[in-house]
């Protein structure tokens, strides 16, 4: 090849680019695993207690978090310039007198006790020990199948039913659930299938009470009703949800050959829900609220790009956790333990922290902003996100995605990626961003529809991604420990949400939702 002064100084040009993009990608720090390591240690430290909502080690958790973020050169997001996001939340139930449920139908009368054999899943809202919250009488019970409706997936049990007024009784989990087939999306479940769903399904069609029994597919009933009296607790879905003995009420559920009945729902997804002639329900709740404030914490990196700085990619994860167990343990005999949740969240929180850090070290590569979140709440109800989603620091009709991290500190090489069959057109950014972080692989999939905080901007129609690391023995329980992280193989996660984060800032274009 003939080599001349053109050639040479065309050279000299190319290697001076060359060495100009090796320094502008080099300007961005590596995400380091000895300060992931770090921040996990702290965060998930016995002296935070398992960092419960409305705990003080929730608390502290939350101070500790501000300090990264401000140390990192992020902007206050929160309320009134500030870091934090309050909100209130029920953390804990007082137990007062008179608690009580019967059921009756066919001349019997089921009655069931407090922390034997049934226990609140949901409580209707009270601040008073004294007197009762509910009090049902000879309210009418109809039968609601699974009590699922998803018209995405052709499946309604309320279709043609009335509830209004009246008690529901159905069955936990969901037909076909070990099969893949299935259009209710087998061992995937859908949203529609979580306990928050149902609730809401049967609340907002005027339900007074919803009765949930262990369905015949699962030989024993996996409900612990004995926790109730250790660790008094309950969401709140806006009616009473009672989980209720299967042993107890076996007689009228063979009186209603409801097990037969699920059975066939089981095999052709055609729901046969009805009215249970002659049956009614008593209920009477002496349950008070023990209502928390806790706190989001919000830190803003605003983008380089005066035109596009106004829409946000927000990256988030929970930071709360289970505190010392109760009925959010996996473990529910060690309940009184610590939980620390180093996996479940101080992984994801640790790589928020981080990722923040690398990205205010280079704010360049990031044209649109970056607002970073660590979320109280999750582990109670997706309760910080969803309060972030309608009190946004940057318009939810402005930010164009979401990125959560929610246990990503068991990576041995490998990362699932949840939302990308819901948002495909950000499939390419997630391969590229893997390739950045050292080729880690990427798996599509994730826990489950309606399992971490990227659900609540997926109902604002925001495109949202989950990075999960998967599920492991020592998922809420005192094992969960930051001996146990792979810090090497969380950093890669890390930098593969702050690669994607740059490429979605970047991208000329807003990622869009399928067939949305």
């Amino acid at each position: 090849m003939r080599y001349d002064r053109g050639m040479r100084r065309l050279s000299h040009v190319a290697v001076l680019s060359l060495l100009l993009a090796g320094l502008a990608v080099a300007a961005t720090p590596p995400i380091a695993a000895d300060a992931l390591l770090g921040h996990i240690k702290v965060l998930a430290a016995d002296e935070l207690r398992g960092r419960a909502n409305g705990s003080e080690g929730l608390e502290r958790a939350g101070d500790y978090i501000a300090a990264q973020f401000k140390a990192a050169g992020l902007r206050p997001g929160g309320r009134d310039d500030g870091w934090f996001q309050p909100f209130e939340l029920i953390a804990g139930l007082d137990v007062g007198r008179g608690n009580a449920l019967a059921v009756r139908a066919h001349g019997r009368d089921v009655r069931l006790s407090l922390g034997t054999s049934y226990y609140p899943l949901s409580v209707a809202p009270s601040d008073s020990p004294d007197r009762p919250s509910v009090d049902l009488k000879d309210v009418p019970l109809v039968f609601a199948g699974y009590g699922i409706s998803a018209p995405s997936a052709r499946y309604d049990d309320y279709a043609g039913l009335d509830v209004a007024g009246k008690a529901v009784l159905i069955f936990s989990h969901e037909p076909q659930e070990n099969r893949r087939d299935s259009r209710l999306n087998g061992a995937q479940p859908l949203r529609e299938t979580t306990l928050y769903a149902k609730a809401q399904a049967a609340r907002t069609r005027g339900a007074r009470a919803l009765l949930v029994v262990s369905d015949p597919t699962h030989r024993i009933d996996q409900a612990d009703y004995a926790l109730f009296t250790i660790e008094a607790d309950a969401d709140d879905h806006g009616i009473p949800v009672l989980r209720v003995a299967r042993a107890q009420m076996q007689p009228l559920l063979q009186a209603w050959d409801l097990d037969g009945v699920a059975a066939e729902i089981d095999r052709d997804l055609v729901p046969r829900s009805r009215a249970l002639t002659g049956a009614t329900i008593e209920y009477t709740e002496v349950l008070s609220l023990k209502r928390r404030t806790v706190r989001n914490v919000v830190g803003i990196l605003p983008g380089s790009d005066a035109s596009r700085a106004g829409e946000a990619v927000v990256l988030g994860a929970h930071y709360d956790h289970v505190g010392l167990g109760g009925r959010y343990s996996s473990s529910p005999e060690q309940t009184g333990e610590i939980h620390n949740g180093a996996d479940d969240n101080a992984s994801g929180v640790a790589a928020l922290i981080e990722i923040a850090r690398a990205g205010a070290a280079d704010p360049s590569r990031f044209p649109r902003s970056l607002v970073f979140v660590a979320f109280a709440g999750e582990e109670r109800g997706l309760f910080g996100s969803a309060h972030y989603a309608a009190n946004p620091a940057m318009s939810i009709a402005n930010t164009v995605a979401m990125i959560n991290l929610d246990m990503v500190g068991r990576s041995n090489g490998r990362v699932e990626v949840a939302g990308l069959n819901e948002a495909p057109s950000l499939a390419a950014d997630v391969d590229a961003a893997a390739k950045a972080a050292g080729g880690i692989e990427v798996r599509r999939g994730g826990p489950g529809a309606g399992r971490s905080d990227d659900s609540s901007f997926v109902d604002k129609n925001v495109p949202s991604l989950h990075l999960f690391t998967g599920f492991h023995d020592d998922y809420h329980r005192p094992s969960d420990d930051w001996s146990r992280i792979d810090a090497p193989g969380t950093a890669r996660v890390a930098t593969l949400a702050l690669e994607l984060a740059a490429r979605i800032a970047a991208r000329a274009d807003r990622p869009r939702f399928l067939n949305r």
